[in-house]
């Protein structure tokens, strides 16, 4: 999951960090699952991530899962001193990426959650095979990343879509309308004490980072009080609460 690249919800002061690959050696990655031969090898993985954008996702999966995880912090605007950085990582400019420890490239955080639960699966960030919530996870987990966040994608910056600005102005404000529909909708449904009811999964981090979004804090105090307390609920887990100190804080 990776937010568009005027989003006011993602960090634009990111440090310039150490380069990660040897330009002068050749060595870069490459998308894909499997390694390169002669790609740089790391003990750890290294995600690559904007402050309070979906890499923040990532992060608290790997927390929780307790794998260690190495964080550069990115700003994938047009312009910035990181974006080639990135690029160099990820030919499509978004975050998270995350660079394997063999050198290979994973993106979109979702697949990214069921990568890092096959790593650790007694962390139960996905339910596993057989348990009774794991096709409401799959569901309702898509259904953010595939309903959800694309209102984002257009809505965040409309003029990349349309050209005139009443248009670009229609775009966002139905979009809105449309994410807020689909909090309601997901407010209906959602569990206690967690999404899906007695365990935290995967499910709940997207809740928790999302809702900081907009159409921000107030709404959802107003609107899905339900939802919000599962946020919070999952905002003060241990691992979870320093990941979105630091990216929302």
């Amino acid at each position: 999951m990776q937010r568009s690249s005027n989003s006011a919800y993602c960090s634009r002061n990111a440090p310039v960090p150490k380069p990660l690959f040897d330009a002068a050696a050749g060595i870069r990655p490459r998308l894909g699952i499997h390694r390169e031969p002669g790609a740089l090898l790391s003990a750890a993985h290294r995600l690559l991530g904007s402050k309070g954008c979906g890499s923040a996702v990532v992060e608290a999966a790997f927390a929780l899962a307790k794998v260690p995880l190495e964080y550069e912090e990115v700003d994938y605007g047009a312009g910035s001193a990181t974006r080639e950085r990135l690029l160099g990582v990820n030919p499509l400019g978004q975050v998270p990426s995350l660079v394997l420890p063999d050198g290979s490239v994973m993106t979109e955080s979702l697949a990214i959650v069921h990568y890092v639960n096959d790593l650790a699966p007694r962390a139960g960030l996905v339910p596993a095979k057989g348990q009774p919530t794991r096709t409401a996870f799959l569901r309702w987990t898509t259904f953010l990343v595939a309903a959800v966040y694309p209102t984002f994608t257009y809505g965040d910056e409309p003029g990349k879509w349309v050209e005139d600005v009443k248009g670009a102005k229609q775009l966002r404000e139905s979009t809105d309308r449309h994410r807020q529909a689909q909090w309601l909708r997901l407010e209906e449904i959602a569990g206690n004490p967690w999404f899906l009811g007695a365990k935290m999964t995967a499910l709940d981090l997207y809740v928790a980072v999302m809702t900081r979004w907009r159409p921000g804090r107030k709404w959802f105090t107003a609107n899905t009080p339900r939802l919000l307390e599962i946020a919070q609920r999952t905002s003060a887990t241990p691992g979870v609460a320093d990941v979105i100190k630091r990216n929302f804080e």
